[in-house]
């Protein structure tokens, strides 16, 4: 199903995990592009980038505009796939060796490093990924990349909402935007940022792999 880029791609990598996760998370996209535009092959997709490295459908052309994010890490890959272009996703592995106030220290907002201090160890590191990922699908979903500083703006996590907040100088509406958190392992945090700003939030189809390919 990969074009020809993306197999010279996979070859580059040094080590085979990371290869086969390359080629597990680039064919879960287009078999789940395919499900939405099931008259599309998965082999018959193409990719390219925008200004900010995020990469978009550059063909074939279908009736409405499908819009994806990608995430992988350790032992797992996870793509979102809407009509709305503000949606990002990202999945990381929670490790108990991270120092989680120290690098909050460095990269997170000012109120998130408090909630942090408040919190003993096992919480403050699952907390610690709430967050990282939250802000993570957050830049995917505007398309900025790392080009917006981690610390511009900061989520609030509640066992009744997600929000986010921002510094004054970024123009961005927090009521415009809804996140999910999940763990698809006991070793996996995922985030999903919704800013379609759709009456109730955009409903969430979960697929577990293995999609089936659409001509099936």
């Amino acid at each position: 199903m990969l074009s020809v880029d993306e197999r010279v791609r996979a070859d580059r990598f040094m080590f085979e995990r990371h290869r086969r996760q390359y080629i597990f998370a680039h064919a879960m996209l287009r078999l789940a592009l395919s499900r939405v535009a099931p008259n599309v092959a998965p082999s018959d997709w193409s990719f390219a980038a925008g200004r900010y490295g995020r990469p978009f459908v550059a063909a074939p052309a279908t009736s409405a505009a499908l819009h994806f994010s990608l995430s992988h890490a350790d032992g797992c890959v996870a793509c979102v796939v809407s009509r709305h272009e503000a949606v990002g996703i990202d999945v990381e592995t929670v490790s108990r060796r991270v120092a989680p106030l120290s690098t909050a220290l460095r990269f997170f907002a000012p109120e998130e490093v408090e909630a942090l201090r408040g919190l003993p160890e096992p919480a403050a590191i699952e907390r610690f990924f709430d967050y990282w990922t939250l802000k993570e699908a957050y830049l995917k979903a505007r398309g900025f990349g790392l080009n917006l500083p981690l610390d511009a703006f900061a989520m609030q996590v509640s066992r009744e909402a997600i929000e986010i907040r921002f510094k004054p100088d970024i123009i961005d509406d927090p009521q415009g935007w809804r996140f999910s958190l999940c763990s698809p392992s006991p070793s996996h945090r995922l985030a999903i940022a919704d800013g379609s700003r759709a009456d109730g939030g955009l409903p969430i189809t979960r697929n577990p792999w293995p999609l089936q390919e659409a001509a099936e």
